[in-house]
């Protein structure tokens, strides 16, 4: 398994939850590539949202509001025009 499989898996097993993962301020940038790289790197997942007719979810990344050091990993449905 790679490093930051990890995080991708448990936000695609859970996408209604939030993922957080406590990190230095300093090393946010490369944990933000990685995880979205994972994302990029699931063909299973692409696949599963392309059959279903549906465009996928967008991988929200964002820093805690009350602790900087911390990243919040979550899944976006997209709008689609059944939803307005």
């Amino acid at each position: 398994m790679r490093k930051y499989q990890r995080i991708w898996m448990e936000i695609k097993a859970n996408p209604e939850a939030t993922c957080k993962i406590a990190a230095h301020p300093s090393l946010h940038r490369r944990i933000k590539k990685a995880v979205c790289k994972e994302k990029y790197k699931d063909l299973g997942y692409k696949v599963q949202w392309d059959i279903a007719g549906y465009n996928q979810p967008v991988l929200d990344i964002s820093t805690d509001t009350e602790n900087s050091s911390i990243l919040v990993f979550k899944l976006l449905k997209p709008i689609v025009l059944g939803d307005l």
